[in-house]
């Protein structure tokens, strides 16, 4: 990598972090979001009496018909907030790496 090359990552990379930031900052919100939504169904679905079971498992029993959608979509923003979280760290320290190659090569 020539110092051309640096200095042009160097002014590409910034943009690209505070993209792949915003997405990430994006999917957290969707996943907390949806999760406000799997709550309020499952309130939803105890203040209908439509949960009676005596233990904790019962209960999750008799509400999985009502939230399994729910659920199934808060697990996938999970996995979609990690894979945007990755791109987002990728690019955090592929920026600091090309700072410190800027200073190395100040000094050679």
């Amino acid at each position: 990598m020539n110092r051309s090359d640096v200095i042009l990552e160097l002014q590409l990379v910034p943009e690209l972090l505070k993209q792949a930031e915003a997405i990430y900052v994006d999917a957290v919100s969707e996943l907390a979001w949806a999760k406000h939504q799997l709550l309020a169904k499952e309130c939803e679905v105890i203040g209908d009496g439509m949960v009676t079971g005596k233990n904790e498992l019962q209960r999750q029993a008799e509400m999985w018909p009502y939230t399994k959608d729910l659920q199934q979509q808060v697990l996938r923003m999970e996995d979609a907030v990690e894979h945007t979280k990755v791109e987002f760290h990728f690019y955090k320290r592929k920026l600091e790496n090309l700072q410190i190659i800027a200073k190395l090569m100040t000094i050679l």
